[in-house]
């Protein structure tokens, strides 16, 4: 069990590295930075108002909204995996 736990944290680790690099790789870092940072907490909240219809439930709090962004869409696809998998 503790396998799938860290190589879930590798996992977003390397995607969030993936991110970063990308954003490095533009002409304006900060801008794509911020821009990855409020999609992922703008789809982080669109989740959890419809966790009611769609059964996935990712709950807001100081937690969640700053991995999401920090770490940005890497992040949200953990949260949404990581509780399927430790069920």
């Amino acid at each position: 069990m503790e396998l799938i736990k860290y190589g879930g944290i590798a996992i977003i680790s390397v995607g969030a590295l993936a991110v970063f690099i990308c954003a490095l790789r533009t002409h304006k870092p900060f801008k794509m930075l911020l821009i990855n940072a409020l999609a992922s907490v703008l789809i982080t909240a669109i989740i959890d108002l419809t966790a009611r219809y769609t059964g996935v439930n990712i709950p807001i709090n100081e937690w969640t909204a700053s991995g999401a962004a920090v770490f940005g869409i890497p992040a949200l696809i953990g949260f949404v995996i990581m509780p399927v998998i430790f069920k």
